[in-house]
């Protein structure tokens, strides 16, 4: 079975350094990949649910794996959490996911952010340039 397998989730987020080193537990359910598509729902400690996106790539027994969701935060809010790694599955094993995460504070209800891309052209194919643009500062609204 691959790695990359609609399967149920608990992953245990540490927070290092820190002393003691901090921990959250989210369990990630209804888990489908298609096409190398993550979708489902993660659930905290209270069982707050919020939508789960990701990533799952599979070379044989190890996948590299992206998890993208919403947690509410200590004390009230919300922040944006990306985990990104590597999966690994021997046969009649668990997998296993060990990787990295950040997270994101959100913006206030009250503000949004538009990237804008200006002044679009093709970088030339086989070049170390690859698609040049510039960027406009985002409008505040």
């Amino acid at each position: 079975m691959s790695i990359c397998a609609d399967k149920d989730w608990t992953m245990e987020l540490v927070k290092v350094p820190s002393e003691p080193p901090r921990k959250e537990t989210f369990s990630f359910r209804d888990v489908r990949i298609v096409n190398g598509i993550v979708t489902g729902k993660v659930y905290d400690k209270d069982e707050n649910p919020t939508d789960l996106r990701g990533s799952c790539f599979s070379f044989g027994p190890v996948a590299h794996m992206t998890f993208v969701f919403t947690a509410a935060k200590n004390g009230g809010g919300y922040v944006d959490i990306v985990l990104s790694g590597g999966g690994f599955q021997l046969p009649d094993e668990q997998p296993r996911f060990t990787g990295r995460f950040e997270v994101f504070t959100r913006a206030s209800q009250g503000q949004s952010e538009a990237l804008a891309l200006v002044n679009f052209e093709p970088g030339d194919t086989g070049t170390g340039t690859g698609m040049q643009a510039q960027i406009a500062k985002p409008n505040r609204t």
